[in-house]
């Protein structure tokens, strides 16, 4: 039996081990559908940074087994109601997935239930992702009437065609692990019973290969990728949208529904 070194911590929202060269982190905050608060985000980062520095040549990102919400996304009770921006270069949101992005290490999104929201972006930010039968993935700012910012909606164009992100954030209506495979918004779908073993076979054959070329590979794609020229006027005329949506009814709407866990009723002012 291959011998687990287990990192041990004080009580945190996640969990984290290494297994010969393959270090494993767990979302484990169940009772609130690991919702992707500041706290969580936190100890994701440090968990992410002590697996690096102890060698680990790949990553795995997870939920408990049989999770039926992989995350809920952005913690919407985190979120102001006096009309600032809160996806702003700091939020932990963005962070997070500019350090999976920039990460030397490849990390392996491991799905299994609904992703939803902000997590959708953070599964997509991994180098593969490898989901159970069954998942779902729905990008829901537009059901909430919160913008999303310019770094996540380039995040999101990098994974999947323009129509299919189109229709994903229009609509924000969960889309079947299947559909997703057909696109290429993830790499694999495979059993639950499989899931497990799937994904640390991929993790496997990485720790074969170079891990210098791997992670020069994964900078080079990274850069190439996000080559995409953006000119001050129209970053400005973006920004000044975004503003005018923080300071809207609909968005005050948009939270106290949440809250008051009903439809909302957005009248476009």
């Amino acid at each position: 039996m291959a011998q687990v070194e287990e990192i041990v911590e004080n009580k945190t929202l996640i969990k984290k081990s290494l297994d010969h060269n393959i270090g494993t982190i767990t979302l484990d905050n169940p009772s609130k559908h690991n919702a992707l608060s500041a706290a969580l985000i936190g100890d994701l980062l440090m968990a992410l940074s002590d697996l690096t520095n102890a060698g680990a040549r790949a990553i795995v990102l997870r939920a408990h087994k049989g999770a039926k919400v992989w995350s809920a996304g952005h913690d919407v009770r985190e979120l102001p109601i006096n009309g600032r921006d809160p996806l702003t270069y700091d939020d932990p949101l963005r962070r997070v997935v500019r350090v999976i992005k920039e990460s030397p290490t490849p990390i392996i999104a491991m799905v299994e239930g609904s992703v939803w929201g902000g997590a959708c972006e953070m599964v997509m930010s991994c180098d593969l992702v490898i989901a159970a039968e069954g998942t779902t993935f729905a990008i829901t700012p537009a059901k909430l009437g919160v913008p999303y910012d310019l770094e996540g909606t380039l995040s999101f164009m990098q994974s999947v065609s323009l129509p299919v992100i189109k229709e994903m954030l229009f609509t924000a209506q969960p889309m079947a692990a299947g559909r997703a495979l057909r696109v290429g918004l993830i790499n694999h779908v495979v059993t639950a019973e499989r899931l497990e073993s799937a994904t640390t076979e991929m993790a496997g054959y990485m720790i074969q290969n170079s891990p210098l070329v791997i992670s020069l590979l994964k900078e080079q794609l990274r850069v190439l990728g996000e080559a995409h020229p953006l000119n001050p006027e129209g970053f400005q005329r973006i920004q000044a949208i975004r503003r005018r949506i923080y300071d809207s009814a609909d968005y005050r709407e948009g939270i106290r529904s949440f809250f008051e866990r009903r439809a909302p009723q957005f009248q476009g002012r």
